[in-house]
């Protein structure tokens, strides 16, 4: 007989052996149970004389399992055939503290338990991932002088307006604001209409005319004739009003040019403050903080294009599938047996100990009276010798 000792335990990989007792204290050393593949189930062949042992499993000195066996010398004695009166060994088949094996249900909640932080990454479909063939290497980043250049590109035109240097403006110290049509007119009339100017005028009128009394029509004619000698017909003379001080404002902003020629401006009036580069940096910077903070790590810590491998076809259900099972190869051939074929907790019967121990005294007895009886076949042997002497 064989694998007389079995024991089914829910770890694989383990180190057991089985230690034999008979009244408490151990018999013979320890016998190897090896395991059966990697189906924690482990068995060891039973040696020894005949007779009744308890067994103790054990794995890294730790108690796994116990049990008890009648044993012949040979091969294990099944209970059917024991006689309490006859014979001096019984045998018991089943072991307590028999493992619950889970079912495979159990088996695959625990292992989706297990790999919930992995599973919970996977939280959306791969199709909907980037392709390979989608898939664009990022060119090397621009320097600060391709920006800056490209800051310029884009800044072409208001750049443009700055064709020279604002302090060669005119300062607002050395503005003069034209005057008014009434000041110019005011002007213009005290200049020709002073009392010399005026005397003058006269004198040389009445000297042209010779000092002959005249009518104040032919006085008007006569100035008129001699003015239009000089300066033309006056009915040409424009008659429409100087325009205002702000009209020629007006006019010369709504210039679309607005070329100053001739002389130098220092300072404009309300001439807007140039900010300088480190603000236009600093405001430029404000300005794409949403942007900026998406760069949180440098370009060289992300994935080079050199070391980019596209991903191939997914896999179809059926492959993996397969590599699962072949993943799980190991634990999957611990599963040797149907769970059916195991023993059910309803067809376990605990080991009857307190007929072991009736046993046990019985047998210490029968040892006892043989002792007894080759005591007295010795003495009746002298005294028979003694006699025939």
């Amino acid at each position: 007989m064989a694998n007389e000792l079995n024991i089914a335990l829910a770890k694989s990989g383990l180190t057991v052996t089985a230690q034999r007792y008979q009244a408490g204290a151990a018999v013979g050393s320890a016998i190897s149970c090896p395991e059966t593949g990697s189906s924690g189930f482990y068995s060891g062949n039973m040696t020894g004389t005949a007779g009744t042992y308890q067994v103790a499993f054990l794995s890294a000195s730790a108690n796994v399992g116990s049990g008890s066996i009648v044993w012949s010398g040979t091969a294990e004695v099944p209970a059917s055939t024991f006689n309490p009166a006859s014979d001096t060994v019984a045998t018991v088949t089943t072991l307590t503290n028999a493992p619950t094996v889970p079912t495979a249900a159990a088996i695959a909640t625990q292992v989706r338990s297990e790999l919930s932080v992995e599973l919970g990454r996977v939280d959306a479909a791969v199709s909907s991932r980037l392709s390979s063939a989608s898939y664009t290497a990022p060119t090397a980043a621009p320097t600060a002088a391709q920006n800056a250049s490209a800051v310029r590109t884009e800044l072409t035109t208001e750049l443009g307006r700055l064709d020279v240097a604002t302090s060669s403006r005119l300062a607002s110290s050395a503005y003069t604001a034209a005057p008014t049509t009434a000041q110019i007119a005011t002007a213009v009339e005290g200049s020709l209409l002073n009392e010399a100017d005026g005397q003058a005028v006269l004198n040389a009128i009445v000297g042209a005319i010779g000092n002959t009394n005249l009518s104040e029509v032919s006085l008007v004619a006569a100035v008129r004739a001699d003015l239009e000698r000089v300066g033309g017909k006056i009915d040409s003379i424009p008659t429409t009003a100087a325009p205002t001080a702000a009209a020629n404002a007006t006019a010369v902003w709504a210039t679309a040019s607005k070329t100053i020629t001739g002389g130098t401006v220092d300072t404009l009036t309300n001439s807007p403050s140039v900010p300088s580069a480190a603000s236009i940096a600093s405001a430029t910077r404000t300005e794409l903080t949403t942007e900026l903070g998406r760069l949180d790590a440098a370009v060289s810590t992300r994935l080079a294009s050199a070391s980019y491998t596209a991903p191939s076809t997914a896999p179809t259900a059926a492959a993996n599938a397969s590599a699962v099972r072949t993943e799980l190869a190991t634990e999957l051939a611990r599963v040797d047996a149907a769970v059916s074929t195991r023993l059910a907790s309803s067809a376990y019967t605990a080991p009857a100990n307190s007929d072991v121990a009736a046993i046990k005294v019985k047998t210490d007895a029968l040892n006892t009276d043989r002792l007894a009886n080759v005591a007295t076949t010795a003495i009746v042997g002298n005294l028979i010798a003694q006699a025939n002497s």
